[in-house]
């Protein structure tokens, strides 16, 4: 990176000289509105309207643990940055990127005058414009899918760019962007970060490591999974496969293949193993259970859990009340 670029960048700003003159701990209203937990929210970091936004890290202390409800990419312009994910230190050096999803909380140790990092603050429906240009079956997607999910887990994943000529210079043009007198418009900076996550895509090499990183397949299972889990009441093979965006006749043979059973038997596991936490922690008469679990047709509901289980739901239900006794 250029010198001057670099010059610029460290630059001590008022919150860094509040914290050198003695405040010693990051202000966390500047980042926050919430009192019990630490969410830095976008918009407090962003202008209204904005959908990614460049901000240099704060050095000379901790950063306390805390989440986002963005995704944060942190480039390391010079010297170390350490972040500590899930009580492990993840140290980053000069060139080294930190891509962190939105359900991640993460702490980072205090950094020097000579450790810079900008952060990249990427609205989450922005990030998730970016799909269109990623290959489906590389980390990035799975990342992004990850990312999707409302009770998603924990991901991040670290690249680096020494050597890569072009990711350099896109992160020194990012850089710029922050010290310039140039203002980078929306859209250039939209076109930037998308160059980036492309390279990164394509660039396999560059990624160090990734952690919690699952396979399209393995992703696809838990969204089966979950789906039939949350929905079982009102489930079809046709919504599903609307939200997964997918043709039916493929999702059914894919749950075939991932689940090694019809997506129509995995419904009535479902169904049916919350018939029996229902009958052995409520007192629901069993009709008004059948309904819960969603089923109309009570005839077919005795039936198979009679042959799923030997006994009628009056007789399990009386069986669990004995063992309990």
């Amino acid at each position: 990176m250029k010198p001057e670029i670099l010059t610029r960048l460290a630059y001590i700003n008022d919150e860094e000289k509040r914290i050198i003159e003695g405040e010693q701990k990051i202000n966390k209203k500047l980042y926050s509105a919430f009192a019990k937990e630490f969410i830095i929210n976008h918009h407090r970091l962003m202008q209204e309207g904005e959908q990614i936004a460049l901000r240099r890290h704060t050095r000379f202390t901790d950063f306390p643990s805390h989440g986002h409800n963005y995704v944060e990419m942190t480039y390391v312009c010079s010297g170390e940055v350490t972040h500590v994910i899930k009580h492990r230190e993840v140290k980053m050096h000069a060139g080294d990127v930190l891509l962190l999803n939105r359900h991640t909380q993460h702490s980072v140790r205090k950094t020097g005058e000579d450790d810079i990092a900008i952060n990249v603050l990427l609205a989450t429906d922005c990030f998730h414009s970016f799909a269109s240009i990623l290959p489906a079956a590389c980390p990035l997607s799975s990342f992004m899918a990850e990312n999707i999910r409302s009770n998603g887990e924990p991901e991040y994943m670290l690249f680096s760019t020494e050597g890569v000529p072009p990711l350099e210079n896109l992160f020194e043009n990012l850089c710029y962007a922050m010290v310039g007198s140039d203002i980078l418009s929306p859209d250039i900076l939209k076109t930037t970060v998308a160059l980036i996550l492309r390279h990164f895509a394509e660039l396999p090499d560059c990624m160090i490591t990734a952690a919690r990183h699952r396979s399209g397949s393995e992703l696809l299972q838990a969204r089966i999974e979950e789906y039939l889990r949350t929905e079982f009441r009102t489930a079809t093979l046709t919504e599903l496969a609307d939200k997964l965006d997918l043709s039916v006749p493929y999702l059914s043979k894919r749950v075939r293949e991932l689940c090694g059973t019809t997506f129509s038997k995995l419904l009535q596991e479902a169904r049916f193993k919350e018939s029996l936490r229902l009958l052995e922690t409520t007192d629901l008469p069993v009709g008004d259970i059948i309904i819960a679990v969603g089923y109309e047709n009570t005839s077919f509901f005795h039936n198979h859990f009679r042959a799923r289980y030997h006994c009628s739901p009056f007789k399990w239900r009386k069986q669990r009340e004995g063992l309990e006794e």
